[in-house]
């Protein structure tokens, strides 16, 4: 029995190491691209980008390694089934349950592993992660080059053009400064209003300036020198109000909608279980859309791992009645599995998001609907 359980494991390991292959490379092709614009950029530090990849990595496994046990699973129970290989097993005595019972206990084992990962390790990673975009941004903004007028400095809050006229080689200072920002009052104080007034522009000019980056709060901090600030009025531009200032600072950053008070927002993906319970308890009557989504974010931590067992259980059964030929039947049928969970954990959402008093069994829905359904063609198959 051990050589035999030996020889269905090894049959799994090589096309769910070509799916995870295939899955993780789906998802991290967006990344490279961005990570090859960045390594193309002057003054951006490679080893910072390859740990931001590291970092980035096991979030995106979190999702492929699931997909690739069930294209695992199809390919190569559906091999054994289509050689008659199962049906000689089976011939000689050993119960289908038999064959089963190994890649049972890796889906378990997996799903395990990756409850634990998800408590704390993977939201620590992804919040480690954004440290590194915030550093490499801040070092993307010291290689500016004078005399160009930049646009896409990435501030949530506002839309920016910025322009200096030099930089001073030993000191890194900034001089000439030109900025524009457009800005409503809601996208400055980060509060919704129900009478929404236009955006506002002003213009920024100042002799001198500095960069420079705070970690604490993710953000990067323009200091000005001996410059004004020109409101422009756009229903009455002949009024034009003047202030003069000796010292100015402007923070900015992608997340600066995700800052109150000083103190950086984490996202719910960036939290671990403990915070997501926090942040539910923290805002169930202060703010009971953000208390829902923390909320889904908690039960889908623990819904999502779970998801290697259900593949595996529907899996099986369904390589073994329907045979897939080859490789690209076996990636056809994980590609419809996938789509009806993922429907089914969007519909889950959705409740999730009105508070539904089902919400725990609708995140839960797609392993309970996948593996209820594949106990069932297992247990079937076994009577035959």
């Amino acid at each position: 029995m051990i050589i035999l359980k030996r020889y269905v494991l090894r049959e799994l390991l090589g096309p769910t190491l070509l799916g995870l292959l295939f899955f993780t490379f789906l998802l991290f092709i967006t990344q490279i691209f961005k990570l090859t614009d960045i390594l193309l950029s002057d003054g951006v530090n490679p080893v910072l980008v390859g740990n931001f990849a590291l970092c980035l990595l096991p979030s995106l496994l979190s999702f492929t390694i699931p997909c690739s046990i069930l294209v695992g699973v199809l390919i190569s129970f559906g091999r054994l089934a289509t050689d008659n290989e199962i049906l000689a097993m089976r011939t000689s005595g050993v119960h289908l349950i038999t064959i089963f019972k190994p890649i049972i206990h890796v889906g378990f084992f997996v799903s395990v592993l990756m409850l634990i990962l998800n408590y704390a390790a993977l939201p620590s990673l992804t919040l480690k992660s954004n440290d590194y975009i915030y550093q490499i941004e801040f070092q993307l903004f010291n290689t500016l080059k004078p005399g160009r007028f930049y646009e896409d400095l990435g501030s949530d809050n506002a839309e920016i053009t910025f322009y200096f006229g030099e930089r001073e080689e030993k000191t890194g200072d900034l001089k000439h400064i030109h900025m524009k920002i457009v800005a409503s009052e809601e996208q400055l104080t980060g509060e919704k209003k129900k009478d929404k007034k236009p955006p506002t522009e002003t213009l920024l000019i100042a002799e001198r300036g500095k960069i420079s980056v705070d970690k604490d709060t993710r953000t990067i901090r323009f200091h000005f020198f001996n410059g004004s600030l020109h409101p422009i009025e756009k229903d009455d531009p002949t009024q034009n109000n003047v202030i003069f200032f000796k010292e100015l600072v402007r923070n900015i950053n992608p997340s600066l909608s995700r800052m109150k008070g000083g103190v950086y927002q984490k996202k719910n993906k960036e939290m671990t279980v403990p915070e997501l319970v926090a942040n539910v308890e923290l805002n169930r009557h202060k703010s009971p859309k953000t208390a829902n989504e923390s909320r889904v974010a908690l039960w889908q931590r623990f819904s999502n791992p779970l998801a290697c067992l259900a593949f595996v259980l529907i899996g099986m059964p369904l390589a073994v009645y329907i045979r897939p030929s080859g490789k690209s039947s076996g990636f056809a049928i994980s590609f419809a599995l996938l789509f009806v969970y993922y429907v089914l954990m969007k519909w889950g959402s959705s409740l999730g998001k009105v508070n539904h008093p089902m919400t725990p069994l609708a995140v839960f829905s797609p392993n309970l609907v996948l593996g209820c359904l594949g106990g069932m063609l297992i247990y079937f198959q076994t009577l035959k």
